[in-house]
């Protein structure tokens, strides 16, 4: 196995040093995790447990099966039933608990209920064990009333930003942990292959390398300052593996991932995740290959415990154990579901509702169809967990100790990535950004919605309830007001997401404007609610847009989305495109400062956007399929290619220097780029550098993101990066299924727009 601990040590004081940042001394703090006293302790707790609190250990359920009322009762307060209460955390001693009481606690509240667990759990139950409460707080602590809701993941990898990552992560470790919630379901290393899937908007994006170096950097954050810190959350990477890839699109679709794309997209993000310290996977609900992933033994057990060495435990999703019955057809009642999935690996199971699988559990170890050494594992890596958090001697968080909560400096950092992910697709004539003293109609079905700003996973699970919306927050009609004064600006809404409204009164109000501003957007949903069957932007949106083109005057079309939603019909008819994706609780004051130029924007796409339904493909295509109707190889349509933002700015690149122009086994090399800002206005720009094999066994790629670096730059500045490399970033998956390198020409590809890439030859020698 490799030293976790040690790699975790030498990659964060790498990574600090990179960012000429002082590096931190996690020495102390790491070693005081994993200690042979604290497995000691493990254990003997462990050899002292009967079958039944081993069970008890490995089940997870949701909170609202301790309160009065039925599961999913609308809630306004918090009231234990004693029955329940004392069935799952007394008599059964449950290891874990998730969800929320059905609306945002705030922190206080969220105290009291956490205290009366783990005061029950310790004081009251044979060992005193204290329970493992895990949530998903997934874009800040969004199910903490009062706390900061950030982008969501797609819009922070369109940051290309790792530090404001790794800032999102401390600060909702800090909030989280002030609702003494110490365990955290995320973040989501998916890679997301298929536009149509609706928890795109969740995930990093569509690139290995990309969503690895935002899922270390959020780590980092998570987990930097020890596990036991008060401020710290323990993360839980998610979902393992190939949910982001279903076949058809849909949650939990079945995906088709042979062997060797497996291990050269899907599985990467995990390892790194693994070997920086990430000590929680949950896995995925769909099938891949039909497998479903809950029962897959070569995936969790052989791939994710073995080859990668984890240690940590392993979680099953919201009754995805029970799915393997109903859903999957795969086990022919809980039973038979129980076993395939406890033998396949799973630790920790999420069986919401009741306590059944402890008492199946049992019955099939004693029926000697489940080994007492593979239950024994599971309670070591749960109690594991529980230790390293410091739960034993700090249970829960006193609320008042955590000033920073909700801070004004919390805010500017949400304002921060909110501002540097928004992405400029389209800027026709320059005509971003707007002069602020012209009269503006704004318009359209994400126009007036803090809702749609924050997406789901905000203070409810769809995040469609207005009811805990902070009033302080702006909505892009709010903000654009507040920028130019409500004298200049009118507002009619358009349409709803799939209903006309009053577009003929938009376009009315639209003859007596300068500009139109149209806000266009998808409805705030997540997992199988985020379905649909058409990629393309509704169609009453996009007749919006067309209606209001016959006027005449200037259109700046905002998309707020997570997923790319087609607009081909209607880009030739928008002079500037923003695509502002699920920017957050500061989002409209975001959109808002840059389209009135405060802000110059620097995002950049984290997924290639399609240009039509049938010919959606990621950025890392093999030549044969965007072979042409004419057999040429100019197949690949893309509205938008990966990589790809405007900024108010303009740069320049040049002098595109490597190293070594051969390399042989292990070598390191240098890539140096020159870049000038070659506009009028300071601006930050995102450096790419792609590596492309230009022959081999399998395939190649049209190119692999290896590197990249975002650089502010003065007007007129000029910068010279440095990207080190080493020939590992050569390899791809061969035939037999192995990382290797075979002898050859490859292209290094170095820019900041996708089709103007500075390109230059190396040569591999075995």
């Amino acid at each position: 196995m490799k030293k976790i601990y040690q790699i975790t040590l030498i990659i964060i004081i790498f990574m600090s040093c990179a960012k000429n940042e002082k590096p931190i001394d996690l020495s102390l703090k790491i070693s005081s995790l994993q200690t042979e006293e604290t497995e000691a302790k493990i254990e003997e707790l462990v050899t002292k447990m009967t079958l039944k609190e081993k069970a008890g250990q490995m089940l997870n359920i949701g909170l609202p099966s301790v309160l009065k009322g039925e599961y999913w009762d609308v809630r306004d307060s918090v009231n234990f039933d004693a029955q329940k209460f004392k069935k799952f955390i007394i008599d059964y001693a449950v290891g874990s608990i998730h969800n929320t009481p059905q609306y945002p606690a705030t922190k206080e509240e969220w105290f009291k209920i956490v205290k009366e667990i783990q005061d029950s759990a310790m004081q009251k139950t044979r060992l005193g064990i204290p329970v493992l409460y895990g949530i998903d707080n997934i874009h800040g602590a969004n199910y903490v009333n009062g706390s900061v809701m950030f982008p969501h993941q797609i819009a922070v990898a369109a940051t290309w930003n790792t530090e404001l990552s790794r800032i999102g992560a401390e600060i909702t470790s800090y909030e989280s942990r002030a609702a003494s919630l110490p365990w955290n379901f995320n973040p989501n290393a998916d890679v997301a292959t298929n536009p149509l899937w609706g928890r795109i908007g969740e995930s990093f994006g569509e690139d290995p390398y990309l969503i690895s170096e935002m899922t270390n950097a959020y780590i980092k954050g998570s987990q930097e300052k020890g596990l036991e810190n008060s401020a710290s959350s323990a993360v839980c990477m998610k979902h393992f593996v190939g949910y982001g890839a279903g076949k058809n699109g849909k949650d939990r679709a079945n995906a088709i991932i042979p062997e060797n794309s497996l291990r050269q997209y899907f599985l990467p993000p995990f390892e790194k995740a693994l070997e920086n310290g990430a000590m929680g996977v949950m896995i995925s609900s769909n099938a891949v290959n039909g497998v479903p992933c809950h029962l897959n033994t070569y995936y969790i057990t052989d791939i994710l415990k073995g080859e990668m060495g984890f240690k940590g435990v392993v979680i099953s999703d919201f009754s995805d154990v029970e799915f393997l019955v109903a859903a999957h057809q795969s086990a022919k009642d809980m039973r038979e579901a129980t076993k395939l999935a406890v033998n396949a690996g799973i630790d920790l199971l999420m069986n919401p509702y009741d306590a059944d699988v402890v008492d199946l559990i049992v019955e099939l170890v004693e029926a000697g169809e489940i080994s007492k050494e593979r239950i024994d594992d599971a309670v070591t890596r749960v109690l594991r967990l529980k230790f390293y958090l410091n739960l034993f001697e700090t249970p829960y968080n006193n609320p008042n100790e955590y000033p920073d909560f909700g801070s004004e400096k919390h805010i500017a950092a949400n304002y921060k990535t909110a501002s540097e992910a928004i992405t400029l697709l389209k800027n026709e004539n320059a005509i971003l950004p707007l002069s602020s003293n012209k009269k503006v109609l704004v318009t359209g079905y994400s126009a007036n919605s803090i809702n749609m700003l924050n997406g789901a996973w905000s203070r409810s699970f769809l995040g469609r309830d207005t009811t805990y919306n902070d009033p302080s927050k702006l909505t892009i009609l709010d903000a654009i007001k507040k920028q130019v004064g409500t004298k200049n600006v009118d507002f009619v809404e358009g349409t709803d997401y799939l209903e006309n409204i009053n577009s003929d009164l938009a376009v009315s109000k639209a003859k007596k404007a300068d500009y139109i501003v149209v806000c266009v957007g998808e409805i705030p949903a997540s997992e199988k609610p985020s379905d649909i069957n058409e990629l393309e932007l509704p169609k009453v949106q996009q007749e919006l847009v067309k209606k209001l083109a016959k006027t005449g005057k200037p259109i700046i079309l905002v998309m707020v989305q997570g997923r790319p939603r087609i607009v081909r019909e209607i880009e030739p008819l928008a002079n500037g495109i923003l695509m502002a994706y699920l920017p957050g609780q500061e989002g409209g004051r975001a959109i808002s400062d840059v389209i009135f130029g405060t802000i110059n924007p620097s995002g950049k796409l984290p997924y290639t956007y399609p240009k039509f339904t049938g010919n959606i493909l990621p950025y890392y295509y093999k030549k044969a399929d965007i072979r042409d109707i004419d057999w040429g190889y100019n197949g690949f349509y893309p509205q938008f290619e990966f990589g790809f933002g405007l900024s108010y700015t303009s740069f320049e690149y040049s002098n595109l220097k490597i190293s070594k122009d051969t390399l042989t086994t292990s070598d390191k090399f240098k890539v140096a780029i020159t870049i000038k800002n070659s506009g009028k206005r300071e601006g930050k720009e995102i450096v790419q550098v792609f590596i492309k094999d230009l022959v081999a066994t399998v395939s190649p790629d049209s190119k692999k993101l290896v590197r990249f670096d975002k650089v502010n730059l003065k007007a007129d500045e000029i910068k010279t990066l440095e990207f080190d490399l080493t020939t590992k970033d050569l390899e791809s998956i061969g035939i037999n299924n192995k990382w290797i390198i075979e002898e050859g020409e490859f292209e290094i590809l170095v820019g900041g727009k996708p089709q103007e890439l500075l390109k230059q030859k190396i040569y591999f020698k075995n």
